[in-house]
């Protein structure tokens, strides 16, 4: 219960909107004068054809958006008489076939795991000074000023509230404690429940800061954690990726795509690559 509540919480911080009117800051956007039954055909096409065009393959699932390769799937099925992901398991082999597979997920998918729509979750970007202080002395009485831990107290401000909101309380615990939050929270919780919740502080300072984390730390070292990689990717490539991809490089002095093309390889790449956008 623990990991699908921070979960909801890394993943429901609310976007930029200027003049009412969402800013979007994915690389996926949906893709213009859409026809399912042209690209079901196409991709029927590919997947039959002699050696599989898996160049084709990529070109559609990747410029279309998770709506529309929804209608995509609906349309092939109806026509092929079976499932759009039977054919491409068929079809393709290893980390292709699974990030292929990962970008045919419904949203219902990223619900369980990265997305999920946590009713309790407050995802409002107004902040409440008062309800700041009011979590900032909860958290200080939770942990550092009493003998023990609250971990309840914890678990339930961290899960519950804005990223927003929660960065003003992290500025207002600083009145409280001769301790940053941060700092305190490290003192004060042990184990997985410690990185849990310092992943929650991450992303509520910085969104695309904590992904871009997420994925140095997926490529850099002995091997590639293609899973993170794929999971990041795909499911911020609607929501942020575009601010991922520019934080990843103001941290790490290069680009995501020159880490990507120096750690992987193939039609895998390829996706990767298309899905990070220009730059």
């Amino acid at each position: 219960m623990l990991f699908n509540l921070i979960n909801d919480k890394i993943n429901l911080q609310k976007e930029t909107f200027l003049i009412g009117k969402p800013v979007f800051y994915g690389t996926v956007p949906p893709y213009p004068n859409f026809n399912a039954s042209n690209d079901a055909a196409v991709l029927k096409s590919a997947i039959e054809s002699k050696g599989v065009d898996e160049d084709v393959i990529n070109a559609v699932l990747v410029k279309r958006n998770n709506e529309q390769r929804q209608k995509i799937k609906a349309v092939y099925e109806a026509n092929a008489g079976k499932k759009l992901e039977v054919a491409l398991k068929k079809a393709l082999k290893s980390d292709h076939e699974d990030i292929c597979l990962a970008l045919l997920m419904p949203p219902a998918y990223y619900d369980a795991f990265l997305f999920r729509k946590a009713t309790k979750v407050n995802i409002s970007n107004v902040v409440d000074m008062a309800q700041a202080k009011k979590d900032a002395e909860a958290l200080f009485e939770a942990g550092e000023n009493t003998k023990g831990t609250n971990v309840s107290t914890f678990i339930d401000i961290l899960t519950t509230r804005s990223g927003p909101q929660l960065a003003q309380t992290f500025q207002q615990y600083t009145s409280v404690s001769d301790n940053t939050f941060p700092k305190a929270l490290e003192k004060e919780m042990k184990h997985d429940i410690k990185h849990c919740l310092m992943d929650i502080v991450k992303c509520a300072w910085n969104t695309p800061a904590f992904f871009a984390e997420k994925l140095h730390l997926a490529i850099k070292g002995l091997g590639t954690n293609e899973a993170t990689l794929t999971r990041v990717l795909v499911s911020r490539s609607e929501v942020d990726l575009k601010k991922i991809v520019e934080e990843y490089r103001a941290m790490y002095g290069t680009s995501l795509q020159e880490h990507i093309v120096k750690d992987t390889s193939a039609y895998y790449q390829k996706i990767l690559i298309g899905l990070c956008g220009a730059g």
